[in-house]
């Protein structure tokens, strides 16, 4: 079967993308009351719901994106909504998934084994926590991430899945992005040499890095992909608009993620780079970008980007570290970083470790290492036997997952999603016989 490549499909997206940034710039300018969109939330967890139970998966990817993009704006101002609502909503989708939707009778990934190990240590340590609610969160989070690996294991998303699933994150990010420029219209914003909300109009700014990071990613993506020329100028210019309200929160977290993967891009396609010297045309617009965004910062974004330090990320990364090594074996239980650093005075104030490896080492000790550690180093070994494209594609997701996790630890609805992008993307064979699947080498493989 001759192969197949991740292509993105352009039909109409003129349309939708306008379409999309306009809704963004209504819900900014509170035009629609928060329950309505607390109602729209229910009602894409509904619908979510009752795709997954009628075994249609891309009626569950169509609407799932939309669903996980909102969550970050009835997260910012319904404080009164389940703040886990959509971690509840992976964990019962995922499972019906599971059951309802034929599935490979083996695993084509033997890393959800780990994860599982540790999900089950979380539960054990938990026994005695300081704060019950916080111990709760992380169980509920990290099951979340459980069930949908669990499920990408045993299931392989097929071209028009994924089609689907990113053209629609795309659509999602542009409606964000219409929100968060509301702010810039407005105008009232005190720039700082911090991220604020006044610049992401109330929303949570290093949150907001993942989701538009996501976004600015898989434009890049598809500007870079041959198979999506006719859409190229429209992908330049949707970038760059997204890019540009990504930078103007403040948050560095998204331009890494997507240096990061550009970077990983040029690697992986080294043998290509003079076939992609036409994509200088990157250059003025970054230019334009960069004059743009100091002209409205008044030079602050350059102070910021200058400034040292990752927000006493870097503390947090340290204390996590001092605090597993007097704890080495079973650290000081899931939940009680927070509490364990200022109770022993080395933080002013109780906070996470915004980081899941750091949170993994502090609070389960060498045990919580081997496991939630090892998740991910087998993860990426099995991941680097793949055959290209599956291997290159499925290495973009996974460094920023993992970037993700080390800039906003485990606590956004956009990373079951992108693990699950990672695992369910496995190099396959097709066999004469029909609906079987096979994880061996082939020259006869598909993505």
């Amino acid at each position: 079967m001759a192969k197949k490549k991740f292509i993105f499909n352009s039909d109409n997206l003129i349309t939708r993308y306008i379409i999309a940034f306009l809704l963004g710039i209504v819900i900014g300018l509170k035009l629609l009351p928060v329950p309505v969109l607390v109602g729209i939330q229910i009602s894409l967890a509904i619908i979510c719901g009752v795709q997954c139970l009628r075994g249609n998966l891309n009626g569950f990817f169509t609407w799932l994106p939309f669903a996980a993009y909102n969550e970050v704006y009835v997260r910012g101002f319904a404080k009164w909504f389940p703040y886990l609502a959509m971690q509840y909503m992976y964990i019962f989708c995922f499972a019906v998934l599971f059951f309802t939707v034929p599935r490979l009778k083996k695993p084509h990934s033997n890393a959800w084994v780990f994860l599982v190990i540790f999900t089950f240590l979380e539960i054990a340590n938990n026994v005695y926590p300081d704060k019950a609610a916080i111990g709760r969160q992380i169980l509920t989070q990290s099951f979340a991430l459980l069930f949908a690996v669990i499920w990408a294991s045993y299931n392989v998303l097929k071209p028009v899945l994924i089609n689907k699933l990113l053209s629609n994150i795309k659509i999602a990010s542009v409606i964000l992005a219409g929100i968060v420029f509301v702010a810039h219209l407005t105008g009232k914003i005190n720039y700082g040499l911090y991220s604020n909300s006044d610049s992401s109009n109330g929303l949570a700014p290093v949150q907001l890095s993942g989701y538009l990071g996501l976004g600015c990613i898989l434009f890049f993506l598809s500007i870079m992909n041959p198979e999506d020329i006719k859409s190229r100028m429209m992908n330049m210019t949707v970038l760059g608009l997204v890019a540009t309200v990504m930078v103007l929160t403040f948050s560095r977290g998204g331009l890494y993620f997507l240096g990061a993967v550009i970077c990983l891009f040029f690697i992986y396609n080294r043998d290509k780079l003079a076939s992609y010297a036409r994509f200088l045309i990157f250059i003025p617009i970054g230019i334009f970008i960069y004059m743009y965004v100091v002209n409205q910062t008044g030079g602050k974004i350059v102070a910021r980007y200058e400034q040292e330090g990752t927000s006493n990320r870097d503390v947090l990364v340290n204390i996590g570290f001092q605090i597993f090594s007097q704890h080495l074996v079973f650290g000081v239980g899931t939940g009680n970083f927070n509490t364990t650093i200022f109770r022993e005075k080395l933080y002013p104030e109780e906070s996470g470790a915004h980081n899941e490896y750091v949170r993994a080492a502090a609070e389960h000790g060498i045990i919580g290492i081997f496991f939630y550690w090892g998740f991910y180093l087998l993860l990426f070994l099995e991941l680097r036997k793949r055959r290209q494209p599956q291997k290159q594609y499925a290495m973009y997701f996974f460094a920023l997952f993992c970037l993700i996790i080390v800039h906003n630890g485990l606590k956004i609805s956009i990373q079951p999603l992108v693990v699950m992008l990672v695992i369910a993307t496995p190099t396959l064979v097709y066999r004469l016989k029909p609906n079987v699947y096979n994880t061996e080498r082939s020259d006869r493989e598909f993505a």
